[in-house]
């Protein structure tokens, strides 16, 4: 059993998953003000520490997830995949892709599967290659792939023909 299914482990559970989903430093957990706002919620609840969190907490939560989507896309008869190439706020290149599906009962589904750092230069063959590294760490094959959607870039117009995808371009409305 894990830490964060045990004892004060579903107060760890849910400081990890509001660590992740709401994007905040790992410095949180050591702060005064969250320590007690915490202790006041859970009187049971021991401090965990940034290495906590970072080592063991949000990586089990990220295999946790990926197991569950990993899952679900191997019901998946056949999906699109739009993707971007984009830069952070510290000007670190990266990849995102992302895949589009229609489960059994008709929903249309979409997981983003990988933000992945990219620091090739950004021409059609290395994002072509990128592209066919992220399906292929998810599983995903070529013959159930419907189609991609990119901008209108020389270098994704070129990285869908190299990989012989069927491509759409995106569009913004004018408002």
């Amino acid at each position: 059993m894990t830490a964060i299914q045990n004892g004060t482990g579903k107060s760890l559970g849910q400081i990890t998953e509001f660590i992740a989903k709401d994007m905040v430093p790992l410095s949180t957990v050591t702060k005064p003000g969250f320590t007690a706002l915490i202790n006041t919620l859970d009187k049971r609840y021991s401090k965990a520490s940034r290495t906590y969190f970072s080592q063991t907490a949000i990586p089990e939560l990220y295999r946790t997830c990926k197991d569950k989507v990993t899952a679900e896309l191997k019901t998946v008869e056949f999906f699109a995949t739009t993707t971007d190439m984009w830069s952070s706020r510290t000007s670190e290149p990266y990849q995102s892709l992302t895949v589009h599906f229609i489960k059994e009962d008709f929903n249309l589904k979409a997981r983003c599967l990988q933000a992945a750092y990219f620091p090739d230069d950004h021409i059609g063959g290395n994002i072509a290659a990128g592209l066919r590294e992220g399906l292929a760490s998810w599983d995903l094959h070529e013959e159930k792939h419907v189609c991609i959607t990119t901008d209108n870039t020389s270098s994704m117009v070129l990285a869908a023909r190299l990989n012989e995808m069927t491509r759409f371009q995106c569009f913004r409305s004018e408002e």
